[in-house]
């Protein structure tokens, strides 16, 4: 899950909500005092007063529960085009790395974006490739950088780099043998665990930094709460002594699992300060004891966009620089899992080219895990490779038709919801296309990322009374922020692999920190079919579903509420029932279909 502002990224996209720059002239006239501002180290006063009208309320950062639209008003992108042309003309015109990065992280600084030390380390860990790219493409323009960043903010028409398709088989779906067994299998769904090595117990928990409950970020504020000593509500992350007691709790109550699958995010949320080597201690720590927990119980891992250094930011297998490559993670990984015995040698060639995978745990099942994180929209190497990078949707496709010709059902395990606003629109619209031909095949898809307890519904584009297919989010064992921790089980049909019910698994954060003697008291929340009175988890039940959670009442509250994992408590009415309907089934995230038949329903 992204923090609020990702610093670099923020330069090139905070500042495009002004009111004020409407015109090109004044784009030009606000490069050009930026690239004086690189070359001086000094502000004009022309640069002055521009400062002045975009800057940010301070410390608007504080609470991650509010977004950029709710402190200044989207209006235009004309600033977000003058930052990334004055970067463009600054490298292209020779001028030193180091220039350029202090421009930035004065700019950054005096317009609010963030704290200085959260300016400086982000603004420097991502310039190396944002350089690379500008270095190495003389065909690219600031318009390609905001429109990748403010994708659906209306701010500029995509390039046409960014509208490509992929190829997928045309033929009638085979039609599979679908008739479920009386046999049963449990699957553990393990996501977001987000472990903090410098997490402090009775820290700061409000450091005005992205993440805080951290070695080093002073003493708590007098009159606030200090953080707790299991982890705490706030932008705070998971402390090791909790990570293990998840572990350990899945371990001992679910020892009848049949597979584990952890949808990703395995390093904290202090991105401006990490690094490869931090990443990878971090990285081999947690699956160590993932493995040592689990032992001979197969785990079947993804990549959370956090693995990487910097964040958000997976190259293609074609740059091999290694500065800016993403090699040394697929590597590691591969290495990790193939080594702890969860995944066949076979594996490592797509997990190397780009954290992709396929296995076949059994007859008749196969499991595809996605790396679907190159997609997000400040990987800038999508600037770079914008069509279908590495490939990966076009492996999918194939692998699909595969699992179809050989009568498997299969599971697809993503980090990113199909329909997130972090996913680029073209690489969202491609992924819904495949999953519309193959439905038939896919019996569940398996996400993280949000740290919420939700789902996402995926409709017959043909025919909007029909679901087609169903992706579970497994919530984050992280309270960042203000969620509690859980995972969640299914109860798996063991012919078709459909998903036949799913329990949610949990604590109370503020009851665990009333003890901090005792372990946690995880307890099963509840089980989604007896939660929503569904005999069973079929398409048309959940159909059914939807149609009541659009509307005011227990059910639409029942979930609001899971939503936090009960952190957040609260009724629902119509306005906040429709919003949480929308969500669910919006599998294109620029694309307001299934929101608008779900509204057409319930006037």
């Amino acid at each position: 899950m992204p923090i609020s502002v990702a610093l670099l990224a923020a330069l090139v996209t905070l500042v495009g909500f002004s009111r004020s720059a409407r015109t090109e002239d004044e784009v030009t006239v606000f490069s050009e005092e930026i690239s004086k501002l690189a070359r001086t180290g000094e502000f004009s006063p022309q640069l002055e007063a521009i400062i002045n009208r975009l800057a940010l309320p301070e410390n608007w950062y504080d609470d991650p529960r509010i977004a950029i639209d709710d402190v200044r008003p989207r209006a235009t992108c004309t600033t977000c085009k003058a930052f990334a042309k004055s970067i463009i003309k600054l490298r292209r015109g020779g001028t030193s790395t180091e220039a350029i990065q202090a421009a930035l992280i004065k700019s950054c600084i005096r317009l609010h974006l963030h704290t200085d030390i959260v300016c400086r380390g982000s603004i420097k860990l991502n310039t190396p490739v944002f350089f690379w790219i500008i270095d190495n493409d003389p065909t690219v323009t600031a318009e390609d950088y905001c429109a990748l960043s403010l994708q659906n903010s209306r701010c500029a028409r995509a390039p046409a780099k960014f509208e490509w398709t992929v190829e997928i088989d045309r033929n009638p779906p085979k039609v599979l043998d679908a008739t479920p067994s009386d046999e049963h299998l449990k699957i553990v769904h393990v996501s977001d665990i987000h472990y903090d090595p410098l997490y402090e117990p009775n820290g700061n928990a409000r450091c005005g930094q992205p993440n805080c409950c951290r070695r080093g970020q002073g003493p708590s504020t007098p009159g606030v709460a200090p953080a707790g000593y299991w982890g705490d509500y706030r932008v705070c992350d998971t402390p090791w002594h909790a990570v293990v007691d998840a572990l350990d709790h899945v371990n001992s109550t679910h020892s009848d699992a049949e597979y584990i699958y952890y949808t990703g995010d395995i390093v904290d949320h202090g991105e401006w300060e990490t690094t490869r080597d931090g990443n990878k201690k971090i990285i081999k720590e947690v699956f160590k004891k993932i493995k040592e927990t689990f032992g001979k119980t197969p785990v079947f891992p993804i990549i959370g966009n956090h693995e990487a250094n910097p964040l958000n930011i997976f190259a293609s297998s074609k740059v091999d620089n290694d500065e800016v490559s993403t090699k040394w993670l697929y590597e590691l990984l591969a290495d990790i899992w193939i080594n702890s015995g969860w995944l066949p040698e076979s594996t490592r060639n797509t997990i190397v080219q780009g954290g992709f995978y396929t296995v076949s745990p059994k007859k008749g099942f196969r499991i595809i895990a996605l790396n679907n994180n190159v997609a997000y929209t400040y990987n800038w190497w999508l600037i770079y490779e914008p069509n279908d990078l590495g490939g990966q949707l076009k492996w999918l496709a194939e692998t699909l038709l595969e699992a179809e010709k050989n009568e498997e059902f299969v599971h697809i395990l993503a980090h990113v919801p199909s329909g997130n606003h972090d996913q680029q629109n073209t690489w969202s619209r491609e992924y819904r296309k495949i999953i519309n031909r193959f439905a038939h095949i896919i019996t569940g898809q398996f996400n993280g990322h949000t740290h919420s307890d939700e789902f996402n519904l995926f409709y017959d584009p043909q025919d909007l009374s029909k679901i087609v297919n169903v992706a579970w989010n497994g919530g984050s064992v992280t309270t960042w922020s203000y969620v509690n921790p859980n995972y969640r089980t299914y109860t798996v049909n063991g012919k078709t692999f459909e998903v036949e019910d799913t329990q949610n698994w949990m604590y109370n954060m503020t009851e665990a920190n009333l003890t901090p003697e005792k372990r946690p008291n995880w307890v099963k929340s509840y089980s989604f079919r007896e939660e929503y009175g569904l005999k069973d988890l079929s398409m048309k039940s959940l159909r059914d579903l939807i149609l009541e959670l659009a509307k005011e009442g227990p059910k639409a509250t029942a979930y609001n509420r899971h939503i936090s994992k009960d952190a957040q408590a609260q009724t629902c009415n119509k306005k906040c029932a429709i919003k949480n309907a929308c969500k669910i089934v919006t599998s294109i995230n620029n694309n307001d279909t299934d929101c608008k038949y779900i509204k057409g329903l319930n006037p």
